[in-house]
């Protein structure tokens, strides 16, 4: 038998070709500008294993692969996350969360894993969507999307509240999701 792993981008087209929906509406505002061009490519980073901890909560990234996110340092070494948001949480204060003392000029890629496709892709490029319905290991999470099609199509179906992008992810942001709070910009949003 022929089996094929259906993503859940495969199960979202599939249901918008049936309903026949408008697929490129969006009801959400981008925090900026969406930029021009493809889209976070895929990325290729050190696999995590069972016993890999995320350094921002002490789970374990492993049990959680449709919301893994890595940062791989030049050496070759690589930390795993349960989550976008523990990543962006490392990324913003190294200093306290990593015990190797390593700043972000060591750091070679940043990676997440895309909602629909569910492949790792590249942070930096890529799109968040914030204060959807989804949740992730720790709640409220920064939703990744590889590209602007993407990102609106989870929006829309999601009830998502913005679309940021990799350098408008600040603590504000981040402390607010913990809290159940969706702040953009410095503004909470409703």
């Amino acid at each position: 038998m022929n089996r094929t792993r259906i993503t859940r981008r495969h199960l979202l087209c599939a249901t918008a070709a049936c309903a026949g929906a408008a697929l490129f509406a969006s009801p959400a505002r981008a925090a900026s500008p969406p930029g021009q061009g493809g889209g976070a490519p895929r990325l290729l980073l050190p696999p995590v294993r069972e016993h890999d901890r995320c350094p921002v909560c002490g789970m374990f990234p492993a049990r959680y692969h449709e919301w893994l996110a890595t940062i791989a340092f030049r050496d070759g070494t690589a930390v795993h996350f349960d989550g976008a948001k523990d990543m962006f949480k490392f990324w913003l204060d190294m200093k306290k969360y990593d015990t190797k003392g390593r700043k972000r000029e060591d750091v070679k890629d940043i990676g997440v894993t895309g909602y629909y496709a569910t492949e790792m892709i590249d942070a930096r490029k890529a799109l968040y969507v914030i204060g959807s319905d989804v949740l992730g290991p720790m709640g409220h999470e920064l939703v990744p999307h590889p590209d602007l099609y993407d990102a609106r199509e989870f929006v829309k179906d999601h009830h998502g509240k913005a679309i940021v992008r990799f350098h408008e992810v600040d603590m504000k942001m981040l402390r607010g999701l913990d809290e159940g709070r969706f702040i953009v910009g410095g503004r909470e949003l409703k």
